[in-house]
């Protein structure tokens, strides 16, 4: 007869094995043989062009993090180690790199399982599109923080909608019917908000008047989160003044 520690250990062992055996990570690989990529071309570049590996290593740094708030800088750092700075200073090969995401973020929400990576591959797709508007284009003045912030923390009816609005196919249709029902939330951009995990219904929401980018759940959140914001704001309004109604919405 076996001892108690010794069944212990086993059954201990046996929980370590499941829990292996059921963290699958998602593989870039298995996604192209998928019967629908969602709009991304995956064959515009051969697999072991470095685009395919800033993917690569952008996935893996979302899988190292696991912290929402550290993921722009995690991808970015994961895909400069990479020596792939030639990506950077290629407009088109990043609006590939974003489409990608955004078609790994509607996968990873079909799968149901990991939502980290699908708000993560959304926010950074996002991330990159600012990148492009404001290095290359020179259309942004700065990175539009509010928009990126709202979906990191993004409710499922906001993650949906954007990456349904941004693929051709109707995977995500369903999902959608099922949450467009519920109301539009937004995120309070004072740190100090007291509202549960600061959403705020748009319909309530406060814009910041003086460069409309940064927004609010009541005016004490606005002036409490005023010295955060200043710097932002005299960007944005600065900007606003100069280029009116060409600046990005």
């Amino acid at each position: 007869m076996a001892s108690r520690k010794k069944t212990k250990r086993r059954k201990k062992a046996k929980g370590k094995a499941a829990k292996a055996a059921a963290f699958k990570p998602f593989s870039l690989t298995q996604f192209k043989k998928s019967t629908c990529t969602h709009g991304w071309d995956h064959t515009e570049y051969s697999d072991n062009h470095d685009c395919h590996k800033f993917i690569e290593a952008t996935i893996e740094a979302f899988e190292r993090t696991k912290s929402i708030s550290d993921i722009f800088d995690a991808a970015e750092k994961a895909a400069l180690e990479h020596k792939y700075p030639e990506i950077w200073k290629d407009p088109s090969k990043l609006e590939w790199i974003a489409s990608a995401l955004v078609s790994i973020g509607v996968e990873a929400y079909c799968c149901e399982d990991e939502d980290f990576l699908c708000v993560s591959s959304a926010a950074f797709s996002e991330w990159i599109h600012q990148y492009i508007a404001h290095d290359h284009h020179k259309s942004m003045p700065s990175v539009y923080s509010a928009r990126l912030h709202e979906l990191l923390y993004a409710d499922e009816r906001r993650i949906i909608g954007y990456l349904k609005k941004r693929i051709p196919c109707s995977c995500l249709n369903s999902s959608y019917n099922m949450v467009k029902h519920l109301p539009k939330k937004g995120i309070c951009g004072s740190l100090g908000c007291s509202r549960p995990e600061r959403k705020v219904e748009l319909s309530e929401m406060w814009s910041c008047e003086a460069c409309r980018r940064e927004h609010y759940c009541s005016e004490e959140c606005q002036a409490a989160d005023w010295s955060r914001h200043r710097g932002e704001c005299k960007v944005w309004s600065e900007w606003k003044a100069n280029c009116g109604s060409s600046q990005p919405s």
